[in-house]
């Protein structure tokens, strides 16, 4: 009777564990899309001596969201600018989002600093102020293609189109007019932000034929932006990220954040060079317009940025060493818990026992799937479907385990096969710093490499939880309805004759 009790509460904590992990899942992916992070220390980016550029009348900068390098080198318009200046390789930073890229360019504060490490689909409150560039340079004009919360939320003095549920009738077309007047315009800077290819690779991938005409479109644009510039105006050209052949971005990889840029015109030496940070880009814009970075800005004058390209080190954010120490300590506890329990069983039985669904899990979402990261769609739908599908092996092999593992014991069964997934996917949590999140709000859990991994590994766990409530259930139910002892049997002594 206690024995069932006891079988019995442990279903009920698992299936409770399936739905709360779930909801965990579910409020991380909330809080990196949409929570902003503590401010952080800036980069530090090597030292090196040289000049930045010089004032300028006219400074003309078009973003071409989305388009990495190697699109950029298809671009003739694009190809033809740099021909006549500086073609530069650029780093974004960490994460490649527009909006905290976007706020890195004309604020000249990295990510981390700014602690904008998503925002999405929202206006930066307050938008840049008076530290920003656009606010320093009267009638600055910025004309976006689609997704006014971006280019609202830098501070521009006119900024089009207006922000609203809906762009407005027309912009669709009406905009090209708009950014040629702009760049064309007596302003003294000018930004052109380009959508298309970045909306293209969400929809349909890098690979895919809209992909390649949203860019051949973007040239075309690009191209009757640069002859409706006022004579002898300085040009930016950029990207603020790449995708992944099936489309997406957000993550570390070298790929998606190592992108090109060009400066021409007066005053710019021909050259190639880089990878420079985004912030070196902002302090180009600043010197180009007499404006001045924040005092904290990491940017330096361009020539030094040349001269000391930066590197992965440089720019990535690393992990506080307090998190990463409880993390691991958790995990060798669980390690220590793990092979305690497996050491009990006997012989043979010791290697078939360990918790290889685990692996086989992670292994199976690369195989068929992809490894997360934070340019992967699939890590923020809510579900998680795709990814379910993937690592489903896994959980075949953790439901015939526990089958195994539960003849000896459920106690010892669960502890050998989910200590090590349930603790390792705590520490994974208290790496990203989402720990908070269990039971309330918490800053943006973005960091390299970890954070994509946590929306698969809950996901897993939570799948886990289930597998292990149903193999209990099972059994229990199994057990309850198998053969029941024989009816006792009364002889009847034959009466004396």
């Amino acid at each position: 009777m206690i024995r069932d009790a006891a079988r019995a509460a442990i279903v009920g904590v698992l299936a409770l564990g399936f739905y709360a992990i779930a909801d965990l899942r579910r409020d991380v992916i909330a809080a990196v899309v949409g929570n902003d992070a503590a401010p952080a220390a800036a980069p530090r980016l090597p030292a090196a001596t040289g000049a930045g550029l010089t004032p300028t009348a006219h400074l003309r900068v078009v973003l071409v969201d989305g388009a990495g390098a190697d699109t950029a080198h298809t671009m003739p318009a694009w190809n033809a600018l740099c021909a006549r200046g500086l073609d530069l390789t650029l780093d974004v930073g960490f994460p490649t989002v527009s909006l905290p890229v976007q706020l890195a360019l004309w604020g000249g504060r990295s990510q981390q600093q700014t602690g904008v490490l998503f925002h999405s689909g929202k206006v930066v409150t307050p938008a840049l102020g008076g530290s920003g560039i656009p606010a320093q340079v009267p009638g600055s004009i910025a004309i976006a293609e689609s997704h006014p919360y971006i280019a609202h939320s830098l501070g521009f003095a006119d900024t089009r189109p207006p922000l609203g549920k809906k762009l407005p009738d027309g912009w669709a077309t009406r905009w090209i007019d708009d950014a040629r007047a702009a760049v064309a315009s007596p302003a003294r800077l000018a930004f052109v932000h380009v959508l298309r290819v970045d909306t293209a690779g969400h929809k349909f991938g890098k690979r895919s034929g809209s992909w390649r005409s949203a860019a051949a479109t973007a040239d075309v644009i690009l191209g009757q932006l640069i002859a409706a510039g006022p004579p002898g105006a300085r040009w930016i050209v950029l990207a603020d990220h790449d995708h992944i052949d099936g489309g997406g971005h957000g993550g570390e990889q070298r790929a998606i954040r190592i992108v090109r840029t060009c400066i021409a015109g007066p005053d710019v030496r021909t050259g190639r060079g880089g990878p420079i940070h985004i912030t070196d880009l902002s302090r180009a814009i600043a010197d180009s317009l007499g404006v001045t970075l924040p005092t904290d800005s990491p940017g330096r004058p361009l020539e030094a940025a040349i001269a000391a390209p930066v590197d992965d080190a440089d720019v990535l954010p690393t992990l506080p060493g307090g998190r990463v120490a409880l993390a691991w300590a958790l995990v060798v506890l669980a390690v220590a818990a793990t092979l305690w329990a497996v050491w009990c069983y006997p012989g043979w039985r010791k290697l078939l026992v360990a918790p290889w669904w685990w692996p086989v899990a992670m292994l199976s979402l690369c195989a068929f799937a992809e490894a997360p990261t934070l340019s992967t769609p699939m890590i923020y739908k809510p579900r998680g479907l795709d990814m379910a599908q993937a690592f489903a092996p896994g959980l075949a092999v953790l439901a015939v385990s526990l089958t195994i593992t539960l003849r000896s014991g459920w106690t010892r069964a669960l502890v050998t096969q989910l200590a090590v997934p349930a603790m390792g996917t705590l520490a994974v949590l208290i790496v990203c710093g989402g720990t908070s999140l269990i039971w309330g709000d918490a800053p943006c859990p973005v960091v390299p490499f970890w954070t994509a991994w946590l929306a698969a590994l809950l996901l897993m766990a939570s799948a886990a939880a289930a597998v292990a409530a149903l193999v209990l259930l099972a059994t229990a139910v199994l057990s309850a309805s198998g053969p029941s002892a024989p009816p006792e049997t009364h002889h009847t002594e034959p009466a004396a004759p």
